[in-house]
């Protein structure tokens, strides 16, 4: 099941990459993410359905998403829309990065919270 499903874990907000994730309790009722399963970003999409946006020395994912959406937890969409794995690097200054336009986030947004 999703987190927001359970009610003795904190409600997230929909566009947390958490909800992707089905939650399962083990018997000492701990809690724990599938992490194994995959979100795929589709990689025919038309250009018209991104911006650009060029990396400066200081940012961090969240604060991109923050930047570019004013919401710092849809950093996880730019991380999709780029194919990179590893969000724990920081982005180096001058590189180039594609943002999926509002539209986009809004339609992985509400799948997720469908699913």
């Amino acid at each position: 099941m999703k987190q927001n499903q359970i009610k003795d874990l904190q409600k997230l907000n929909p566009e947390n990459l958490e909800n992707i994730f089905n939650v399962y309790q083990l018997q000492d009722g701990k809690y724990f993410y599938n992490l194994l399963q995959t979100v795929v970003f589709p990689r025919d999409l038309p250009a018209s359905l991104f911006s650009s946006y060029t990396t400066t020395y200081g940012d961090t994912w969240p604060y991109i998403s923050y930047k570019v959406y004013k919401n710092p937890n849809l950093w996880w969409i730019i991380l999709m829309a780029n194919n990179i794995q590893d969000p724990t690097k920081l982005p180096e200054p001058g590189y180039n990065i594609l943002i999926p336009v509002h539209e986009v986030v809004k339609e992985i947004t509400s799948q997720v919270g469908r699913s």
